[in-house]
């Protein structure tokens, strides 16, 4: 491999080293009452900055009305994710969690043979598979009870179908922006040859994705009357996940030379490495057994997805 190459390959872990910090800003705002929706508001209003400098007003008014309603369906994904975030990091550790939002790739391979009749292979069926298998392992740590008590038993499959639940909704509303672009990405314009409205309109749509979930994050935060500890540390936080978020974006864009298979295979194990490592090391989190069932299947999933 040439430096050159090595130097991008590089940048791609950098990517998916930024990426993880949004959920390591969950994990530490958990108990500062810095909620998902505050870390998401921020990220939209970050997001919002960066992409309404780069704007071109005139834009928005070629857009079709189901361009906007897609890019709104993305913020109801969103907050939908964050809110049920918030509700699984009271009943199990952020590794899991982390793992398992991060198979995005799953309702996008579903979504594009249902929509867009493209053919599943092997790699994608083995890819479903596994992903499956890795939100089990998550579902595992959804209680940490080890009593062998009939009642407790009971009690505590029910947490851990619950918890598995919930896991998979948070994957499908995180999911919701990547099915988006998917869609936008391969839908073209109407007597414009190839062109996709993701390709004509790449900034307005993400500048209505940002703003809409800055908005809407923010006022489900008020609604739900959530008020951080200190909010200093729903500045710190906030910019840390914004951060995160918008230089994994730039990285990433700054890789797309490298073949697709090496990049997104390696941004995506790496942000999820990242986050479970931090929280291993910085959270204390025990790596049990469904740990590494979580982490070990959640990065073959990736692996194979980008085969």
């Amino acid at each position: 491999m040439s430096d050159y190459s090595f130097g991008l390959v590089l940048l791609a872990g950098l990517s998916g080293i930024s990426f993880s910090l949004i959920g390591i800003t969950f994990r530490i705002g958990q108990n500062r009452g810095v909620i998902p929706l505050h870390i998401s508001m921020c990220m939209g209003i970050a997001g919002t900055i960066f992409f309404g400098i780069q704007v071109n007003w005139a834009d928005f008014g070629e857009l079709p009305m189901f361009v906007w309603s897609m890019a709104l369906l993305t913020t109801v994904g969103q907050i939908g994710a964050m809110h049920l975030v918030r509700v699984c990091l009271g009943m199990g550790p952020l590794s899991p969690l982390w793992s398992a939002m991060n198979l995005t790739f799953l309702p996008v391979i579903l979504y594009s043979a249902i929509v867009f009749s493209e053919r599943i292979g092997f790699a994608g069926y083995a890819t479903l598979l596994t992903a499956v298998v890795c939100v089990l392992f998550a579902s595992q740590a959804g209680s940490d009870s080890t009593t062998e008590d009939n009642a407790d038993r009971k009690q505590n499959l029910r947490v851990k179908t619950i918890y598995g639940g919930l896991l998979l909704l948070v994957l499908l509303g995180n999911s919701f922006v990547f099915i988006v672009l998917k869609d936008l990405g391969t839908r073209t314009i109407e007597n414009s040859g190839e062109t996709t409205y993701l390709m004509q309109y790449m900034t307005p749509i993400y500048f209505l994705m940002y703003s809409s979930l800055a908005i809407f994050s923010g006022v489900t935060a008020w609604i739900q009357k959530a008020v951080p500890n200190r909010y200093i540390d729903l500045v710190w936080l906030g910019v840390m996940a914004a951060g995160g978020s918008i230089s994994g974006l730039i990285l990433l864009k700054t890789c797309m030379v490298l073949p697709a298979g090496l990049l997104f295979t390696i941004n995506g194990m790496i942000t999820i490495l990242g986050g479970v490592i931090a929280s291993v090391i910085f959270f204390g989190e025990s790596m049990k057994p469904s740990w590494w069932g979580t982490v070990g299947f959640g990065l073959l999933a990736v692996l194979l997805a980008n085969l």
